[in-house]
């Protein structure tokens, strides 16, 4: 344990952050048991819901660059996903020759009959929380992840 109080205390919180990182990864760990899925392929639906939402291209290439995998390897998994009916590969607008990744509504639905519950408990935490108070952990968790890498 650091001897300056202050790094002490900012230690702290980054293993409070640890700790809700594990205790999300087993929730992934066991909605991927609880479907059959690899636990990367579940990884793979979250970046893909991630990019939807903030109206990223998610194709083939940027995926593997998301997982850290190589285009191999996301080849196989996207063949998992298609294969259990969770993605589905569309011909871009403006490029015919790329293919977009998108995920199944009944990948979705999914998703939400697993961790609606979590969320549902996570946001009402975070609703306690004031809007100033929210902004700050927003630019907190996004200089944690720029950390990170």
């Amino acid at each position: 344990m650091p001897a300056d109080p202050e790094r002490a205390a900012a230690l702290e919180v980054v293993h409070r952050l640890r700790e809700v990182a594990l205790k999300l990864e087993l929730a992934i760990g066991e909605f991927a048991r609880t479907t059959g899925l690899h636990g990367t392929d579940v990884r793979a639906l979250v970046r893909l819901l991630d990019a939807e939402r903030a109206g990223v291209d998610a194709t083939p290439g940027w995926l593997a660059q998301q997982l850290g995998m190589t285009s191999q390897a996301t080849t196989a998994v996207i063949h998992r996903l298609e294969a259990a009916g969770h993605v589905e590969r569309l011909r871009s607008r403006s490029d015919g020759r790329s293919t977009h990744l998108q995920v199944s509504d009944s990948a979705v639905e999914l998703g939400w009959h697993f961790f609606g519950p979590l969320l549902n408990r996570m946001t009402a935490e975070t609703a306690q929380l004031s809007p100033t108070e929210q902004e700050t952990l927003k630019r907190w968790l996004t200089a944690m992840s720029e950390a990170i890498g």
